[in-house]
């Protein structure tokens, strides 16, 4: 990994995104835990050094002789108080050492002893959590639910668990807890066919079944389960056959299903809570980090007896928490969007006279929710949430002489050490440019370790693609078919993209007695699209505008032409959109088509052709305009009715 790469995630991730420490500790006593210790021992000095005051200057031998047995019983008190306030003060001298240190680093650091009720709400609003794996004795329930709890919050939150048990075994526990095992109840884990062979051989599966090794549970719960099975399988049903009670005529091969019952009964034994949780994935390496849902999780051992050794310990966590951090080796988007939600978290925008709108216009906004129909409230407020979000953006572009846009820049150069220089095009060489394209998505992909495709042609196309697809199309379908609506047939085949201008598209506004008689129904034009046998036909000529990129129902890259490559014409066609009022689902709309019958016999005969559109995708605002406006081009275009005359005359012999 380039160094430049490395020092930024751990900017990103560690310094710039950490400004509250929590340790969490039942052996560290708080400051107010400890200053009652301190009155509670100083009380006991006063009074004991009131009764010696007394037994001094008192002549009854009878009152000295009591005085000196209480003397007695509360210097032995008060010998019991001390090691208590010596032990916590020990402990505690960790406690301020961290403390210490993340006050150097400009972090809020607070103590949390108070472990049998702690409460995920609180805890997880600190961005960094060093939490004792064993909160009670070797019990590690306790932090086990906090970890299991953290992990379903919306709010990212990383943790150190601070152990002095062996990591390897903790790793495993963590591990297995936070995935969940599945549910074993065979009625449900199997189905038909592995439920018959094993109703006729579960003693003798479970009898020669040989539990899987720590690596190979650890490879599983990171998700090589099909690589375990298939490792493990061959050896299993040998070791039946082989064994005493195999029956070749009742005994069949085990299912892929059967093998992984018995592996979630293995990693089921590390799991130490209740196993009613959800299944959930997880990410992570051995002895050094987990993560689970929002939470990320980085081990360390506890070390350090001495105080110069105790003193080190901080330092120690704060770099085991880069080097895990490293080793997860976030990718260049993850990087992005982390160090864009720190800038956020610095700004304040509510604040900010330079993202304040005039007073009109914020009064306009509350007004713009106010004035609709109850009903229709939700709707606009997205409306005015966009233009929130809009105002934020730009602050964020404007800020500190474009900060945040340098910052991209500076990190996706940082992904590698051997990024070629640019090669511009060229119409009579293209081949020098093509070379360094396909160059700079290889190092791309590799930024990106969770991809297992081959680097191949149709790996870089499908980039290309994604791409096209990223910059033109919304990541929500709208609410009913309108302007850049992408639809398909039930018979996958036929594709359309609404090109009626989106204020006809609007079910409340009925612009003429047409309309109004047709509601709820609606006639919309649409341009059919044609779509292409490979992706490489439209990617050639992607920058004429002329193709749509998206995936179709089943996911699959697909370019889409909707200008005719020989007439630069769209093909269009009107469709009736029943109930078109009703919320556009994955259920699709009905829709009618009117069409003329060609034949001789009875040509002109109107023909009702209903079919079912599904919503595939929502063009953004740009591209969608720009296909209306082919389609109002098409429409309006002059010439059909004069007269066309060809009065030239051949070239003489």
């Amino acid at each position: 990994m380039p160094i430049a790469y490395r020092n930024q995630i751990t900017k990103t991730f560690r310094d710039n995104a950490i400004r509250s420490v929590l340790l969490i500790d039942d052996d560290y006593s708080p400051y107010p835990e400890l200053a009652s210790h301190q009155k509670h021992l100083l009380d006991k000095l006063y009074e004991i050094s009131n009764r010696y005051l007394e037994v001094s200057e008192s002549d009854n031998n009878t009152q000295n002789n009591d005085n000196i047995r209480k003397m007695v019983a509360d210097f032995n008190n008060l010998k019991n108080l001390t090691k208590n306030s010596f032990d916590s003060f020990k402990r505690t001298h960790v406690a301020e050492q961290f403390v210490k240190f993340f006050h150097g680093e400009q972090c809020i650091c607070d103590v949390e002893k108070q472990t049998q009720n702690l409460n995920p709400e609180k805890v997880r609003k600190s961005d960094l959590i060093i939490l004792d794996y064993c909160l009670s004795g070797t019990d590690a329930t306790k932090s086990l639910e906090l970890l299991r709890e953290l992990s379903t919050n919306k709010h990212l939150n990383l943790v150190v668990v601070y152990t002095n048990q062996p990591l390897n075994n903790v790793w495993l526990e963590i591990a297995s807890t936070l995935r969940s095992s599945k549910s074993i109840n065979t009625a449900d884990f199997f189905d038909e066919q592995s439920l018959a062979i094993w109703d006729d051989a579960d003693d003798v599966f479970q009898d020669n079944w040989t539990p899987l090794s720590r690596d190979h549970q650890i490879r599983y719960i990171l998700g090589h389960e099909e690589e375990i099975i298939h490792v493990v399988k061959e050896l299993f049903w040998s070791d039946i056959q082989n064994s005493d009670d195999f029956d070749a005529n009742l005994h069949k091969e085990p299912t892929d299903q059967i093998l992984r019952y018995f592996c979630e009964l293995d990693i089921r034994k590390n799991n130490k809570l209740p196993n009613d949780f959800k299944n959930a994935q997880i990410h992570g390496s051995d002895e050094l980090w987990i993560q689970s849902g929002e939470v990320f999780i980085t081990l360390c051992e506890k070390k350090g007896e001495t105080a110069e050794e105790i003193a080190q310990e901080p330092r120690t966590v704060w770099d085991k928490l880069s080097a895990a951090l490293h080793d997860w080796y976030p990718s260049f988007y993850r990087v992005a969007l982390s160090e864009l939600q720190n800038r956020i978290e610095d700004s304040n925008f509510a604040m900010s006279k330079a993202l304040n709108k005039a007073q009109h216009e914020q009064i306009a906004l509350l007004w713009s929710i106010l004035k609709e129909n109850p009903d229709n409230q939700l709707n606009i407020s997205e409306g005015m949430l966009s233009h929130l979000l809009q105002d934020i953006s730009k602050e964020l572009l404007r800020r500190d002489d474009n900060a945040a846009s340098k910052f991209l820049k500076d990190v996706a150069n940082s992904v590698s050490e051997n990024i070629p220089d640019y090669i511009a095009w060229k119409k009579s060489d293209p081949e020098p440019h093509n070379k360094f394209i396909k160059t700079i998505i290889q190092i791309a992909k590799t930024n990106f370790r969770e991809s297992l495709e081959p680097f191949d042609l149709e790996y870089c196309q499908n980039i290309a693609h994604a791409f096209n697809e990223l910059i033109s199309t919304q990541d929500e379908l709208p609410r009913h078919i309108t302007t850049g609506t992408i639809l398909v047939s039930d018979n996958k085949k036929d594709w359309f993209v609404c090109v009626t201008p989106s204020c006809d598209t609007v079910p409340e506004q009925m612009a003429n007695d047409h309309v109004r008689a047709m509601s709820p129904h609606r006639q919309l034009t649409f341009i059919k699209l044609i779509k292409e046998d490979t992706l490489s036909n439209g990617l050639k000529v992607a920058a004429q505008s002329s193709h749509i990129f998206v995936k179709d129902l089943e996911g699959k890259r697909i370019a889409l032409r909707a200008i005719n490559e020989f007439t630069k014409q769209p093909y269009l066609v009107e469709l009736i959109v029943e109930d078109h009022a009703s919320p556009l689902t994955n259920q699709g709309k009905n829709v009618t088509a009117i069409t003329t019958v060609q034949k001789k016999k009875n040509k002109g005969t109107l023909i009702f052709k209903k079919c079912t559109l599904f919503p595939v995708a929502q063009l953004k605002p740009d591209y969608a305009a720009r296909l209306q406006a082919i389609q109002s081009h098409h429409l309006g275009r002059i010439g059909v009715d004069y007269a066309t005359v060809d009065l030239s005359l051949p070239e003489q012999e």
